[in-house]
C-alpha cells in the first residue's frame, strides 16, 4: 500500500465523503479503494466535481474508480506541485 501522500489531502478527500456521501469515518483508509467508498456514478461524478472546485484540478472519473485512497492523494498532490 501506498502512503506517502500528505495526511492533509487524504483528509480532505475523507471529511468530503463524510460530509456529502455520509460514509462512515472509520472506514475510511489509505488502502481502501475509491470505488468501494463511491459506490455509484453520481457519487464519483459529485467528487470529481467537488474536488475541482476545492482544488482547481481536474479529477479523471476512471481514476476515482481504479485507485486506493492514498493512490488517488498522490495523484492529487502531483497535479497540485505541477501547477
Amino acid at each position: 500500500m501506498t502512503t506517502s501522500a500528505p495526511e492533509s489531502t487524504i483528509d480532505l478527500i475523507g471529511a468530503i465523503l463524510i460530509e456529502m456521501f455520509e460514509f462512515p469515518a472509520e472506514e475510511i483508509q489509505g488502502g481502501t479503494l475509491m470505488r468501494d467508498m463511491l459506490t455509484d456514478s453520481l457519487m464519483v461524478v459529485e467528487m470529481a466535481i467537488v474536488l475541482h472546485e476545492r482544488l482547481g484540478i481536474k479529477v479523471d472519473e476512471e481514476e476515482l474508480r481504479a485507485l486506493t485512497l492514498a493512490e488517488f492523494a498522490e495523484v492529487l498532490d502531483a497535479r497540485i506541485t505541477a501547477r
